[in-house]
């Protein structure tokens, strides 16, 4: 199965011009990473807000295992049991891998 929906990414191209692409996906990918490394580092308690952000982040992007993975979690932060962090980072860098094997303007990202 794959970890991001081609068709999102695309129309992500479309609608934002192919010139700014890049730009904007990378800032997505710097705001999903600077979050997940400030959850992993555990400064204060995970919650089902945290979760949110990170889902609809990767909507936006096509992550559809990271969707899945972050509904999850925020699923289990809303039940009061623990979320599956590793989950949703390794479900995030498996979709980035994916995006840059697939999208050529993304493989410095």
């Amino acid at each position: 199965m794959s970890a991001i929906d081609t068709d999102r990414l695309t129309a992500l191209r479309d609608d934002i011009g192919a010139e700014d692409f890049a730009d904007v996906v990378m800032l997505f990918f710097a705001e999903i990473g600077e979050k997940l490394d400030q959850m992993r580092m555990g400064e204060r308690a995970l919650s089902a807000d945290d979760f949110h952000f990170l889902r609809g982040s990767a909507a936006n992007l096509g992550f559809i295992a990271m969707v899945s993975a972050c509904e999850r979690a925020e699923a289990a932060c809303m039940a009061g049991g623990t979320p599956d962090l590793a989950a949703v980072r390794n479900s995030y860098e498996a979709a980035l891998s994916e995006a840059r094997d697939r999208v050529p303007e993304l493989a410095a990202a």
